[in-house]
């Protein structure tokens, strides 16, 4: 089991550089947990792309659809207490202190390549290639 925040499953449903990796870390442990917060994480990186022109409308509906069908069961709560004394002690947003909070009530990784989480994290987090590896 591992938590994943937001950018990992952007990279398992929209294809791009990551997308790979994210699909053999989904082989390599399929059994992930994440925040509810998640959807709206991905609804906003959905709404830059079509913003930039990289995706339509219709086209980031048919990956948020995709994306809550897959990941909505995975969706598991963090303390929220938890969260926000860990948001205030590391600085972190409380958004990201979601997902740290989440890895740390049970146990797993928190798989992320926000740099700066990581960072927060310490041994908690580590990034997509250095979990694969």
């Amino acid at each position: 089991m591992i938590v994943v925040d937001a950018n990992i499953l952007v990279y398992l449903i929209i294809e791009g550089d990551w997308s790979e990796a994210a699909l053999r870390l989904q082989a390599k442990d399929p059994d992930w947990r994440t925040s509810p917060l998640w959807e709206y994480e991905f609804g906003n990186a959905l709404t830059l792309m079509i913003l930039k022109k990289h995706l339509t409308a219709t086209k980031a509906a048919q990956y948020f659809q995709r994306a809550k069908t897959n990941f909505a069961p995975f969706e598991t709560q963090a303390d929220s207490d938890l969260a926000l004394q860990i948001a205030a002690e590391k600085k972190i947003s409380f958004y990201d202190a979601q997902y740290l909070a989440l890895a740390q009530e049970l146990g797993v990784p928190l798989v992320t390549e926000d740099q700066a989480l990581r960072k927060a994290a310490g041994k908690t987090a580590v990034s997509l290639r250095d979990f694969l590896n």
